[in-house]
C-alpha cells in the first residue's frame, strides 16, 4: 500500500480518558504542523476507543517513548482497549497531568498535554488538530532517541541500535 514509502516514522502513545474509561494507543500517523502556537495533526482510526474518547473530553496526551517501550508500545498498537486494560497489561505508570484529564505516562521519554482544536473524518481515519497546552521534556538525555516503526509497522527500533 502506498503509506508503506512513509517509513520509518516515529511512533508515539496517545492517551485519552473520558468519566468512565482511560485509554492509550501507539500512533504512528502524527505530526507537527505549527510552532506558534504548537499543534500537531494525528491521524486515528475512525473506529478507535481512544479517537471516541478524546472526541468526549476533546484532550488527549501523546507520550514519547524510548526504545524500552517498545513491547509496550507494540501491544498497545495491536490490541483494542475495547477489550483489556493496556495500562494494567503493560505495566505503564499513569501519571497525573496539570492541564488535561488523559493521564501522562511516567515511562515515557516526554509527554505532551493536548487540547483539540478540530478533528475531521477523511476516508476511514479521523484526523485531529491539538494544540500542545503543556510539555513535560525529555528526562534522560542519554535515552532520547525516538522510538521508529518501520517495514509497514512490523518492526519497532530505536535509531541508535540500526
Amino acid at each position: 500500500m502506498f503509506h508503506e514509502l512513509f517509513y520509518p516514522r516515529q511512533a508515539v502513545l496517545v492517551a485519552a480518558s473520558s468519566s468512565e474509561k482511560t485509554n492509550i494507543t501507539a500512533v504512528e500517523w502524527i505530526t507537527p504542523v505549527s510552532e506558534k502556537p504548537p499543534l500537531l495533526c494525528l491521524s486515528l482510526s475512525s473506529s478507535s476507543l481512544t479517537l471516541e474518547l478524546i472526541c468526549t473530553s476533546m484532550e488527549f496526551v501523546v507520550a514519547i517513548p524510548g526504545e524500552k517501550l517498545k513491547d509496550a508500545v507494540l501491544l498497545c498498537g495491536t490490541t483494542s482497549g475495547k477489550y483489556i486494560d493496556k495500562f494494567e497489561e503493560t505495566k505503564l505508570t499513569q501519571v497525573r497531568a496539570k492541564r488535561v484529564s488523559a493521564p501522562l505516562v511516567n515511562e515515557a521519554l516526554a509527554n505532551l498535554e493536548c487540547k483539540v482544536l478540530s478533528y475531521n473524518s477523511e476516508g476511514d481515519h479521523t484526523l485531529i488538530v491539538g494544540e500542545v497546552l503543556e510539555f513535560h521534556p525529555v528526562k534522560e538525555e542519554n535515552e532520547a532517541e525516538p522510538l521508529l516503526f518501520s517495514h509497514g509497522g512490523k518492526k519497532l527500533f530505536g535509531m541508535k541500535n540500526e
